[in-house]
């Protein structure tokens, strides 16, 4: 079974924005800048710092991404992995809804065990007129070929500028 493994070496368990199942792993992360996290991701290295919130103002964004490793190839050596969102509002109703969208498809498979960023996401602002409070992002990603489904989930708060 795969683990996440910190850089010291230390195993990380799952939780519920981080899992794996078998080799295929899967990590939720919330960001308030997607384009400086697309970025940083294209910079030649060995890691990437990603800049997580779990805070947001009104009117201002945050973004979904998934992290991955570990797709099963078809036999053209490519991935075929999707996700879908759905973001629920602090009363427990659904705020939003994605699509399914592209996390790695008819590209070739990562190297075993290297993280690999999500093509899509979502980004979404909370606009004044709606609720503030904690919302919660679920992702859950599908390697089609492997069939496995990973169930990600996070929570974000979302406060007038005068709150955070």
């Amino acid at each position: 079974m795969a683990e996440w493994i910190e850089r010291s070496g230390e195993k990380l368990p799952d939780t519920a924005f981080r899992k794996s199942e078998g080799a295929f792993s899967s990590w939720l992360v919330l960001v308030p800048d997607d384009r400086a996290l697309y970025t940083d991701w294209q910079k030649p290295g060995a890691s990437v710092q990603v800049s997580e919130t779990d805070q947001v103002r009104v009117n201002e964004p945050i973004s979904a991404f998934v992290v991955f490793s570990d797709c099963m190839a078809d036999t053209l050596g490519n991935c075929d992995v999707q996700m879908r969102f759905r973001v629920l509002a602090p009363d427990g109703s659904v705020y939003a809804e994605s699509p399914s969208m592209e996390v790695w498809q008819g590209k070739k498979a990562p190297n075993a065990q290297l993280l690999e960023l999500s093509v899509g996401y979502l980004k979404v602002a909370i606009e004044p007129h709606e609720q503030l409070g904690n919302y919660q992002v679920e992702a859950q990603v599908k390697d089609l070929i492997s069939g496995k489904v990973l169930l990600l989930q996070k929570p974000f708060r979302a406060a007038s500028g005068a709150e955070t």
